[in-house]
């Protein structure tokens, strides 16, 4: 079976920082992956790289076939991402701005506004959706772009603290709507929660200093030389590994 995401020895660097140094995975379709680490590690850089927001300096780079630094806009159509910062248009509505990205994917107007209006209604957000982006909750505004990123039923998810800013109620539609509609996608979500990363992913990556210390199933990740084993002590080991 084709990979849906392929990376072998992926580096990059902005200016003396790296980023990412020699990143090496692949992943099927129907994978969930967990990106896990602290602040600053490289995980919201992992998911930039797949999205096409920033560009390998070494290494390859396929997602469904496709050589993302040959094919970058036909790569973009099969992706949906999601980024931690808030960057629609705040002078255009909550729809308008859902409704222009989507017609960049491909959409009709018709088929753009239908959806979106179904999205916002499944996410309790349709009293906000003709208010200007500046004027409505966080909250409200990070699930339209949630559902920016999945109107155009992209085969590959990428989530950048996809529940960051979320209250109760909204962290779970979004989960309900990921387990329910995108079991055969590929998905790839960083988070901090660990918890999340328990529940909602098939395979967790580790990341520490620019670096993966570990991906594969969290079964997998119990059996690493800690005693009284857990996620969050492995963290911390490696965290202490790198002070010393």
């Amino acid at each position: 079976m084709e990979a849906s995401i392929s990376l072998k020895s992926i580096g990059k660097k902005i200016t003396d920082k790296t980023l990412l140094a020699e990143l090496s995975f692949g992943l099927q379709g129907g994978s969930r992956l967990a990106i896990v680490g602290p602040n600053n590690c490289g995980k919201s850089s992992i998911i930039k790289l797949l999205s096409g927001i920033i560009y390998k300096d070494k290494g390859q780079l396929y997602m469904k076939g496709r050589d993302i630094s040959i094919e970058p806009e036909s790569v973009k159509k099969i992706t949906g991402y999601m980024s931690q910062k808030i960057d629609f248009n705040f002078n255009l509505s909550l729809l308008d701005n859902i409704c222009f990205y989507a017609e960049l994917f491909g959409l009709s107007n018709k088929e753009a506004v239908g959806r979106a209006n179904n999205l916002c209604e499944r996410f309790l957000i349709s009293p906000y959706k003709y208010k200007k982006v500046g004027e409505i909750p966080r909250n409200i505004a990070r699930i339209a772009m949630f559902i920016r990123a999945v109107i155009h039923d992209p085969e590959i998810i990428l989530l950048d603290e996809p529940t960051l800013n979320l209250d109760v109620k909204y962290k779970k539609l979004l989960w309900d709507y990921m387990i329910k509609n995108s079991k055969e996608k590929t998905i790839i979500f960083s988070t901090q929660n660990l918890e999340e990363a328990k529940i909602y992913s098939n395979r967790i990556a580790i990341v520490y200093n620019a670096v993966i210390k570990f991906i594969g199933t969290y079964e997998d990740l119990s059996n690493v030389p800690y005693p009284d084993f857990s996620l969050e002590k492995y963290l911390l080991n490696l965290e202490r590994e790198y002070i010393d």
